[in-house]
């Protein structure tokens, strides 16, 4: 269970860090559809398919066939993300005004050392070979 949640995680993490949300997920019928409809109309593989829609020729597409407009903003991936992580780190040039604290020290006298690891010690595995 541990590994199908650490399966989970990473690629919930992966899908983050490249810029694939959910709704993404949720638009993969609408590209499946679109791909279909282009390959029927047009005759159009799967490469060209996606030439037009996410590659060089998109915006020659896009000019040609307007009336395809509102299926297209319906695409996947079809969004521009910019994001910026900015970690300021502030070093004061003062000093920290702080009060002295007192430690004290009380001895237990009723605290007894145990030795718990002894028995490691009494049984020797390697002796020294005995002259009789």
């Amino acid at each position: 269970m541990k590994t199908i949640v650490a399966i989970a995680l990473s690629f919930l993490v992966f899908f983050q860090s490249v810029g694939i949300g959910l709704s993404d997920m949720f638009m993969m019928k609408d590209l499946v559809e679109h791909a279909k409809y282009h390959s029927e109309e047009f005759g159009d593989d799967l490469f060209t398919f996606f030439e037009k829609h996410y590659g060089e020729l998109k915006a020659e597409h896009q000019k040609n066939h307007q009336e395809e407009k509102s299926q297209h903003e319906k695409l996947p991936f079809q969004h521009n993300n910019c994001n910026h992580l900015v970690a300021e780190v502030v070093i004061p040039t003062y000093e920290l005004p702080h009060g002295k604290t007192l430690v004290s020290y009380t001895a237990n006298p009723h605290f007894f050392y145990q030795n718990l690891y002894s028995y490691l010690e009494r049984v020797s595995i390697f002796q020294p070979p005995k002259i009789a």
